[in-house]
């Protein structure tokens, strides 16, 4: 019984660690000192469901964001599992282009929904 219950810890934390991600998706910017950076948490479930999403914030240089970073815990993945996928919170980190001065000739970018 003992065997079992040790066995079955050693999963649980093997599954807890291996649920922790970080996934950066950087561009073509730069990230210096005076950049605007952000901190949210996001949670949503795997179903899709969205319970809260980070604010839209806009970046001052008209540049846009130069890195995004999505990443999880421990205690997030014990959130995720123990609410079967329908409660995922996540945080989210983005930095604006730290480029001070837009140039005349470059077109500002406006995103479209």
């Amino acid at each position: 019984m003992a065997n079992t219950i040790w066995a079955m810890l050693i999963c649980c934390m093997i599954v807890s660690l291996s649920g922790c991600a970080t996934m950066t998706i950087e561009g073509d910017g730069q990230k210096t000192p005076i950049s605007k950076t952000g901190t949210h948490t996001v949670h949503g479930s795997f179903y899709k469901i969205i319970w809260s999403e980070p604010p839209t914030n806009k970046c001052d240089n008209g540049r846009g964001l130069v890195r995004v970073r999505y990443h999880t815990n421990e205690l997030y993945v014990l959130a995720s599992v123990i609410s079967l996928g329908f409660y995922v919170p996540q945080t989210v980190e983005w930095w604006c282009d730290g480029t001070p001065v837009q140039a005349d000739d470059e077109e500002i970018y406006q995103p479209t929904h």
